[in-house]
């Protein structure tokens, strides 16, 4: 299998208040409990855990990804459960071999008058697609799956998605990095290289031994997390969770956001410092508004009312132009590393600014009576999937969210939710909504 590659973009940041009350809204949520079966086929067999069932609909929202066709979306969940411990699990950090999928769904969000905020959420569930290899074999989550003599690497955790124009789906895996393309079939069918220093030397199936025996490369369990497409389908972005272990991990500020150009494959991408607020902070999302305007979903994992949940905008076409790491030097290895919190000299960040506090106004919604979340937990931990979708009947943008509930069910955690925003027009003028080539659909 050829490695394939997810990174970051990134920016010293100027922080400005975020968007006004007119300017972006919450009207709506809906769930998805997660006790429902999907429709893979597959049997509801327990996974090795003793509690998840291999055909469960659960655990949606590492990434949602508007497909372009009529009111259809995809959402992806990540490599499956792992909060429960069960016996030998710990060899394998309690993940399960949950095989890999997408599921699809339509979603309207429509007037009504009797919801507190006028508008309704509307969920349909249409499709599950089952992730492959080339070989045809599924992607699994289990962390022990590597690449062997004889055997190919099937070990994938599916992080963002997003629907190019062709109606042919990306997704970023946080094991490799990797960066891997797949029909509407679910087979891959193309992946790009990993940039260098991206990918660790010496994966394992526990993440304290990989930790221990990898001086570069992502972190355990903070590679390729957010993943982005331009409108006319020409340029990818991927922003990595947090810093590189050589530009100081855990510890450090400046992660990367990488830019693909489809058009020119063997090129190298071109790298950029988008600098998180904290340490305590990691990226789960961007999305594109232009060909060169994105947001990021900078985020922390706190529930309810502490937790920070917040959206930036950037843009790699900034008047005072962002570093490209690469012909700067700062490649990616160990002896071009990045200082941990401060900028190297002469290298100018991405700059951000906040656009949006989304967990304070899904908190103030839920204070006003209108009825954003469905238990009292509140705000969930993991805001991680974030989608645009056709204008509303009222002329706003629509922005869908939704969160990673670790395969949890109503009554242990938090369900999948689904999060409807209105935004003005005026707030981000130039957005424009992907949408599919004229003679593709995108089928369940």
């Amino acid at each position: 299998m050829k490695f394939r590659a997810i990174v970051a973009i990134g920016f010293a940041f100027v922080v400005l208040p975020y968007a006004r009350a007119q300017e972006i809204r919450f009207i709506g949520s809906a769930i998805v409990d997660g006790k429902g079966s999907d429709m893979s086929g597959l049997p509801p067999t327990l996974l090795e855990d003793g509690a998840s069932r291999l055909n469960g609909l659960n655990g949606l929202g590492s990434a949602l990804a508007y497909t372009g066709f009529e009111n259809r979306y995809v959402f992806l969940p990540d490599r499956g459960p792992n909060k429960i411990e069960y016996m030998g699990g710990e060899a394998v950090d309690n993940t399960t071999s949950y095989q890999d999928r997408y599921q699809t769904f339509d979603i309207s969000v429509v007037r009504d008058t009797s919801q507190p905020t006028g508008w309704r959420v509307d969920l349909k569930h249409v499709g599950t697609t089952m992730l492959k290899n080339t070989a045809g074999e599924s992607y699994i989550g289990i962390s022990a799956e590597l690449a062997g003599p004889g055997k190919s690497n099937r070990r994938f955790d599916p992080e963002g998605v997003r629907v190019a124009p062709d109606g042919t789906l990306w997704i970023s895996d946080e094991y490799g990095p990797y960066i891997v393309q797949f029909d509407q079939t679910g087979r891959e069918i193309g992946s790009l290289d990993a940039p260098e220093g991206f990918l660790i030397q010496r994966p394992a199936a526990n993440a304290k031994i990989e930790m221990q025996s990898n001086g570069v490369g992502r972190v355990t369990n903070r590679g390729a997390e957010g993943l982005a497409i331009t409108p006319d389908g020409r340029f990818l972005a991927v922003a990595m969770q947090s810093p590189l272990i050589q530009d100081g991990g855990l510890k450090g500020l400046n992660t990367r956001i990488v830019i693909y150009d489809l058009q020119e494959r063997a090129g190298k991408p071109r790298q950029f410092i988008y600098q998180l607020d904290d340490t305590k902070m990691a990226i789960s999302e961007i999305l594109a508004i232009d060909g060169t305007r994105f947001l990021v979903n900078e985020r922390d994992g706190v529930p309810g009312a502490a937790g920070r949940k917040l959206l930036y905008l950037i843009d790699i076409a900034q008047n005072s132009a962002p570093t490209e790491l690469t012909n700067a030097g700062y490649v990616g290895v160990a002896a071009l590393k990045l200082p941990e919190t401060i900028l190297p000299d002469g290298v100018v960040a991405l700059h951000k600014t906040k656009f949006a506090d989304i967990g304070a106004l899904l908190n103030d919604a839920e204070k006003q009576g209108k009825r954003a979340f469905a238990n009292e937990r509140g705000l969930p931990d993991k805001i991680e999937g974030y989608a645009w979708g056709p204008n509303l009947a009222n002329g706003d943008r629509l922005l869908l969210v939704c969160n990673d509930n670790d395969f949890d069910n109503l009554e242990t955690g938090f369900p999948n939710y689904v999060f409807a925003f209105a935004v003005s027009s005026a707030s981000l003028p130039g957005l424009i909504v992907n949408q599919l080539n004229p003679a593709v659909r995108f089928a369940p």
